[in-house]
């Protein structure tokens, strides 16, 4: 199985692998882009938080884990006291999903999930409870979205969707509700910003907005409520992060940042980290990490995408360590799995 993301990685002469083909000539190397500013946005954060609301759909008591399964064109959801061989309780596939190869994965505070198809310009929305072959309850996607390939999405706490285009160097700013041919409240982008094919994101508790960058193997951070081509307020990089292929982001609930990195396992940063300092933790012994996130116990929950495992691992979990539960085997229908969410 070839790996997705390493058709991200620049090649010679900065082109991309036949993995993305579909996005030629849309590399780092080419004409810098310059986002479309939408003024009427500046300041977002006076947004309240959304609150889950009944909406008639399908409804579990039981939490589930959700992943991005890129080449099985699903998005499948497991309870979080799953383990081993055990079929999805949720999969949602067939025609009228419009996945294709899903790989970027977002859900609301609402039970919302978002998905993306790997080099799409488009995301579609499923309604809370969706299951099976059913239609997404709405698409964004048109000129005015802004949108170029994407290889990330993120939901923050005011029901705000985040979108990164790795080709353009941007992350694109919805807000709540966004359907069709939405105009974004911000986009991110510019020489500034020393974004180069940003992938995951993730949201500390000041309202910054990080995100892993896979060409410069770094990690760069914006103020809240940043807008156009504005310079990081922190950037993690250097031979002393470890950092190698970063890929997917996550904050615990200590604010520590945990970062799936392709090659390098699951680094874990202390709060407030930047510049070239080494991680104070770092999970080993995985095969190739495309999905983070940390549960409400500050459990680290990590998609392996070549060993097709979705692994549960302790807070303190450091080194080659085993993990406290392991969903993987023919029954899961995991097949490059992307992406965590949790509901």
């Amino acid at each position: 199985m070839k790996s997705f993301t390493a058709s991200l990685r620049p090649l010679p002469a900065l082109a991309l692998v036949a993995g993305l083909s579909a996005c030629a000539g849309q590399t780092p190397g080419g004409a810098a882009y310059t986002p479309q500013v939408t003024s009427g946005a500046a300041y977002r954060s006076t947004s309240t938080p959304e609150t889950a609301q009944p909406d008639g759909h399908r409804h579990r008591k039981q939490i589930e884990i959700f992943t991005a399964n890129r080449d099985g064109a699903s998005i499948l959801g497991f309870g979080v006291k799953a383990s081993g061989n055990v079929a999805p309780a949720t999969t949602i596939s067939g025609s009228q999903t419009t996945l294709d190869s899903p790989d970027s994965l977002a859900m609301d505070s609402k039970g919302n999930i978002y998905a993306a198809n790997d080099g799409g310009t488009a995301v579609a929305v499923f309604a809370k409870g969706a299951h099976g072959n059913v239609a997404p309850k709405t698409v964004i996607t048109g000129s005015n979205t802004q949108l170029g390939p994407t290889e990330g999405m993120f939901v923050d706490q005011f029901g705000h969707l985040w979108v990164s285009s790795y080709s353009n160097n941007t992350l694109v700013e919805f807000g709540p509700g966004a359907s069709g041919n939405a105009t974004p409240v911000a986009v991110i982008g510019g020489g500034n910003t020393q974004l180069s094919g940003p992938t995951g994101m993730a949201m500390n508790t000041q309202g910054q907005i990080y995100a892993a960058n896979i060409y410069t193997d770094s990690i760069t951070a914006y103020a809240k409520n940043a807008n156009g081509n504005v310079s990081p307020v922190a950037t993690i990089g250097g031979g002393n992060t470890g950092l190698i292929k970063p890929f997917a982001l996550a904050f615990d609930s200590t604010g520590r940042l945990l970062v799936a990195d392709e090659d390098a396992g699951v680094l874990v940063f202390a709060k407030g980290a930047s510049g070239n300092v080494a991680p104070v933790a770092k999970i080993t012994g995985l095969e190739y990490p495309t999905g983070v996130l940390a549960d409400s116990s500050d459990h680290i929950w990590v998609a392996d995408f070549s060993g097709n495992t979705i692994d549960e691992f302790a807070s303190n979990a450091n080194g080659n360590v085993a993990p406290l539960r392991s969903i993987k085997g023919s029954k899961t229908t995991l097949d490059a799995p992307a992406f965590l969410v949790m509901n």
